[in-house]
């Protein structure tokens, strides 16, 4: 071989190194262009789930506190119910002492009157159709039409 041919050679394998570290090159620096977008895509898809993480978290914090006013509006109302359900007792407690003061009373004053037969039944005394359609409105006159204290035109 003379020294063109291997001059030949030596260039020839010099230009196949350069090309194949010239593609070497381009395909490094191309897989590190890939993985430089493919790690801005992470970091992208990543903030997006922090973000959707904390939108979930605000929005479980917004319920508990929605929850938390609902119980304490359920044990305010709760509250209130028992505190008028003791109001209503009370006040039937006050109706019924207070119906019965009145029947005392009309006892009372029957056993006061001295036109009052206090053996007599109640609906023969004086005054009882006051009484029953006080105690029963609506009821005819339990008296007997011959009563004398009977008004005409009731």
């Amino acid at each position: 071989m003379d020294t063109t041919t291997v001059l030949w050679i030596v260039v020839g394998a010099v230009a196949l190194l350069v090309v194949v570290g010239l593609v070497v090159f381009l395909a490094r620096k191309r897989r590190e262009e890939h993985q430089r977008a493919q790690r801005l895509e992470d970091q992208r898809r990543a903030a997006e789930m922090r973000k959707q993480a904390e939108e979930a978290d605000l929005s479980a914090r917004e319920s508990e506190v929605q929850a938390a006013k609902a119980k304490a509006e359920a044990e305010q109302a709760m509250v209130d119910a028992e505190r008028l359900r003791k109001e209503a007792e009370q006040q039937q407690a006050d109706a019924s002492k207070l119906h019965r003061e009145s029947a005392d009373q009309m006892q009372h004053a029957d056993a006061v009157d001295p036109e009052v037969d206090t053996d007599a039944t109640a609906a023969d005394r004086p005054g009882a159709e006051n009484r029953a359609t006080a105690e029963n409105p609506g009821q005819e006159d339990a008296r007997r039409p011959d009563d004398p204290h009977r008004q005409s035109g009731t």
